[in-house]
């Protein structure tokens, strides 16, 4: 695991993209209360923070100490969130400590072996939600992740950080459920470029790659900013079920 920078854990406290809180209170009436929960993979918190107020104990865990300063010092003041430090793989929960397991985009992440740690921590008959980003604008889409993807620096480090397990491999081939919720994000450049560079594989700017990073964001904001605004179309994706058994 590569170590980030406090800078960059900032920019993604500050610009990645919000969840629906709405999603919250239907997967919860969807599953019932889940007194303790935990967010694993948990970045600087912005997931669990919507827990914090619906459940007696949140943990928080993330492996990356950039991360969990962050979340330190932003969620201090909500008494039920508990920080830890720990890889997916290696959770520091005893078993059956929790009600429901949250992950906001980090699945992909996750090495296979995470499945087994997941359901070790997680309490009979307790629920796993995946926390996903979709966008809706296909154009957006193609211009920004075909122009990633030649960038070989950042193909480069996507190529080894991210296991790809599939989803079948924690909850079996049984039918899940899905709940989903439209959002429009409006963004200026600073913002637009601030999330660009909290992405986890963004180069910093000591980088080689990073001049041609700038660029093609810089090129995608210009072509489909209005007004010097641009309009994120995306969709909260909640995947949720109990996991395979074994």
């Amino acid at each position: 695991m590569i170590s980030i920078s406090v800078d960059k854990a900032w920019l993604y406290e500050k610009y990645r993209l919000p969840y629906a809180s709405e999603a919250v209170d239907d997967l919860l009436q969807r599953i019932g209360d889940a007194p303790v929960v935990a967010d694993v993979g948990a970045g600087t918190g912005q997931l669990a923070r919507l827990f914090a107020e619906r459940s007696e104990k949140v943990y928080v865990v993330e492996p990356q100490s950039a991360m969990r300063q962050v979340a330190t010092a932003v969620l201090s003041n909500l008494p039920t969130i508990d920080i830890r430090a720990g890889l997916a793989e290696e959770i520091p929960l005893a078993d059956n400590a929790v009600d429901l397991i949250v992950i906001g985009n980090a699945f992909h992440r996750f090495k296979p072996e995470a499945c087994a740690e997941l359901r070790r921590i997680l309490k009979p008959q307790g629920w796993i939600a995946l926390f996903t980003y979709t966008f809706v604008n296909k154009a957006f889409t193609d211009m920004l992740f075909s122009g990633l993807a030649a960038l070989n620096d950042v193909a480069g480090k996507i190529e080894k950080r991210w296991h790809k397990t599939p989803v079948s491999e924690l909850f079996g081939h049984d039918q899940l459920q899905i709940l989903r919720y439209h959002q429009v994000h409006s963004e200026d450049w600073p913002a637009f470029w601030g999330a660009a560079r909290a992405g986890i594989e963004a180069p910093e700017p000591d980088e080689p790659a990073f001049a041609q990073f700038e660029a093609l964001n810089r090129e995608v904001f210009a072509a489909f900013a209005v007004n010097d605004m641009i309009q994120v179309d995306y969709e909260t994706v909640v995947t949720f079920g109990r996991p395979l058994l074994r």
